[in-house]
């Protein structure tokens, strides 16, 4: 399968470090179907990038055009394998803006497929980050370290080249019935 060709991301595998991400497709619903209209075909709007401060961690951003209102939703995933890694973890940034407010709901959600294999060490290979009204109120606000999601961290030992773990990025915006669900990017941190 044709490696996925959206948000920036051009080639087929992206080494970070011992880490080899093979990207293989992109998925986006919404209400209004215009939100994904404007993340374009395969995501092109999106911008994933390496993150300068972390060689592991890819950066998803450019969400100023998937926030939500009351009565709107998107669910974009990103599917890809991955070998050579050993955890998992989520840093949502926020920039100064809520990730949910009313019964919005934000979430940020990472799976690698290592529970299949019996090769999960720490957590069944999900890292998984939910802002609603009731979440810890660093799920929902800026945090300038890691700390806060280390609940959230995952290990595994690592796959290899030929029998690469299946991965799965998802973000969820839902505004709810009278509420907001915002993003300003995503960290994605899978490495060793």
């Amino acid at each position: 399968m044709p490696g996925w060709n959206g948000g920036q991301l051009h080639r087929h595998k992206l080494l970070a470090g011992a880490t080899v991400f093979n990207w293989q497709s992109y998925t986006c619903t919404s209400f209004p179907k215009s939100i994904c209209d404007s993340l374009r075909t395969n995501g092109k709007n999106l911008k994933i990038r390496l993150d300068p401060n972390g060689p592991h961690t890819l950066l998803i951003g450019a969400t100023r055009l998937w926030n939500v209102t009351a009565g709107q939703n998107v669910d974009v995933i990103i599917k890809a394998t991955v070998s050579g890694a050993t955890t998992n973890q989520n840093w949502p940034h926020f920039a100064g803006i809520r990730g949910q407010t009313g019964d919005g709901t934000e979430e940020n959600k990472t799976t690698v497929g290592c529970a299949a294999r019996g090769a999960c060490n720490n957590g069944n290979g999900i890292s998984d980050i939910l802002c609603s009204k009731t979440s810890k109120v660093a799920y929902c606000t800026e945090q300038k370290k890691i700390d806060a999601y280390l609940s959230e961290r995952t290990t595994f030992d690592p796959a290899t080249l030929d029998n690469p773990y299946p991965l799965t990025i998802e973000i969820k915006l839902n505004g709810g019935t009278n509420g907001t669900a915002s993003i300003y990017s995503l960290g994605f941190h899978v490495g060793n």
